[in-house]
This record gives structure tokens, C-alpha cells and sequence, in this order.
């Protein structure tokens, strides 16, 4: 099985498919941290500060999903995509659009808040306990856990959501860089902008 290379320090960090690549990066660095796995999902779990120990002791209840949001300034249209890992393998794909006009002013933003939301349903739905979330845009967790004011109808309604929602499932938010080559955050990103190429 091929491995994968997470560079946490280096010339250059991020997710590497080549040994030779990530020996040029690590060679002359000092402090450099990186690590080896069997498949992807570890190496971002490393590459972001999650602990793989804890990971692995976890029981078979908890489900994964990445989150992104597109937007399209022509027709004030936004959408989302979510992608639903289980067992380290894809096991559903979700996107839609949006028209509602008030979201539509947070652009893509709305969209996110939108794919959080029903990846959330889609893990009380499946009988999951809990529920990470995986998103780029930092308000995703931030709203949602009371950290940022709610300003706007659509993140009131979100925090709203997302609190009665805990009393099903435990949630949980974790921050990925943005167009940083994350597999399934790219995914996500696709299956948002397909939904809006939809007629």
C-alpha cells in the first residue's frame, strides 16, 4: 500500500504522496515534524493537531464530514457540498442549492452553514452519536459553539439548530485551511460548485 507523508514542519507543510519530495523538504530544517501513514484521513488528522491515538480508540458511532459552500454572484445562488466518511472510506455525497435572499448575502459563507447543517441531519438520521465536522471557514465552529456573535438571521438560526441538535448527537468542529489540497475538503468544494452548474 502506498503511503501517505503529512509535513507538519518544513520548507513546505502539507499532505506529500512522495518520499523523495518530502526528504528535499524535511533535509536542513530545523525542528522538522513529519509522519507516515496508511491513508489520508490519518495523515490531515496529524497534519491539523488531532491525536490518531485518541482517534483510533474511538467506537464505531462516530461519523466524519467535510463541508464547503459555493456562491454565484450572477444569480445570487448559493450551494453546498458535503462528503461523509465512515471507516476512513466515503460512504454518501450531499450538495444543493439555496435562494434564500438573506443568506444570500453571506455568499458562499451561506452555503457552509447550509452543508453543516445537513451533514448534522444526516448523522442524527443514520443513528450516528457523534459528528465531526470539517470546514474551512472558521465561523463554521465559531457561530455555532457561541464564540462569534450571531448577527444575521442566518446565524441565529444556525446556533439555533445547531444547540437543539446537541441534545441528539455531540458535535464537534475542527478547521481546515482553505484550497490547501485536503482530499475530501476539495470534494466538498466540487460537489457545491456542481450543484450550482445544475440548471
Amino acid at each position: 500500500m502506498k503511503k501517505v507523508y503529512a509535513v507538519k514542519k518544513g520548507k513546505k507543510t502539507g499532505i506529500f504522496y512522495n518520499w523523495d519530495e518530502v526528504k528535499e523538504l524535511i533535509s536542513g530544517f530545523s525542528g522538522a515534524e513529519y509522519k507516515g501513514f496508511k491513508n489520508e484521513k490519518d495523515a490531515n488528522d496529524y497534519l491539523y493537531g488531532l491525536d490518531i491515538e485518541q482517534l483510533s480508540f474511538e467506537d464505531d458511532k462516530t461519523l466524519t464530514a467535510y463541508v464547503d459552500g459555493s456562491f454565484d454572484v450572477d444569480t445570487m445562488r448559493y450551494s453546498y457540498g458535503v462528503v461523509c466518511i465512515f471507516n476512513n472510506e466515503v460512504i454518501e455525497k450531499l450538495c444543493a442549492v439555496g435562494e434564500n435572499k438573506d443568506a444570500a448575502s453571506m455568499r458562499n459563507v451561506a452555503g457552509e452553514l447550509s452543508g453543516a447543517m445537513n451533514a448534522i441531519n444526516y448523522a442524527v438520521k443514520n443513528g450516528y452519536e457523534k459528528i465531526k465536522i470539517y470546514h474551512d471557514y472558521e465561523g463554521i465552529g465559531k457561530w455555532a459553539r457561541g464564540e462569534w456573535k450571531t448577527n444575521l438571521l442566518s446565524t441565529v438560526k444556525y446556533k439555533e439548530y445547531c444547540d437543539k441538535m446537541r441534545e441528539k448527537i455531540e458535535i464537534e468542529f475542527i478547521k481546515v485551511p482553505a484550497h490547501s489540497g485536503v482530499e475530501y475538503n476539495e470534494m466538498a468544494d466540487k460537489l457545491a460548485k456542481q450543484a450550482l452548474d445544475k440548471k
